[in-house]
């Protein structure tokens, strides 16, 4: 990588971290370009270079903490599918996701990122309903985490993600 591109990448990478703070700290509604460029100290004209809108932004935050969880899909040397349940049914954003839904709901055009990224997943995996079944119940467990309406606790919840994953394809 070039030198110019690390400080840029860095840059862009520090603004994000300070947006998700903002989402946490004070929720989606507070989350502007000059809270953003106060948190991360650098100017308004500096942020702007990076994301030029909020919804730039927004884009970025969004594609930036998906791209994580499928690098971590990637990695986790698993079938899609038992990495998926393995990963994909915990929230540990510490309430950055549900500030997200808040934005997504303001923004629905940035859905479409969330629509395409499902859709590749899902399209990689078996069409097997005992697969889909256990995918579609991570992400039950995942929105109910998110919205914290309860999700299985202790033994019952290992039991449960245990299922899962022989539905998946993995014992």
């Amino acid at each position: 990588m070039s030198q110019t591109k690390a400080p840029t990448l860095e840059a862009r990478v520090r603004i994000l971290q300070a947006a998700s703070e903002v989402i946490r700290q004070e929720g989606a509604m507070a989350l502007t370009l000059d809270a953003v460029a106060k948190k991360v100290e650098v100017s308004k004209g500096g942020l702007l270079y990076h994301f030029p809108s909020k919804d730039a932004l927004l884009r970025g935050l969004l594609e930036h903490h998906m791209d994580n969880f499928e690098r971590s899909l990637e990695n986790s040397g698993l079938p899609l599918a038992e990495a998926y349940v393995k990963l994909g049914s915990y929230d540990g954003s510490q309430g950055l996701l549900l500030g997200m839904m808040a934005a997504l709901a303001l923004n629905p055009s940035l859905l479409e990122i969330v629509r395409e990224r499902w859709q590749r997943w899902y399209a990689q995996v078996p069409q097997n309903p005992d697969v889909m079944v256990a995918m579609l119940a991570t992400d039950g467990i995942f929105m109910a985490d998110i919205l914290k309406l309860g999700v299985p606790e202790g033994d019952y919840k290992k039991k449960v993600l245990r299922r899962m994953l022989e539905l998946a394809g993995g014992a």
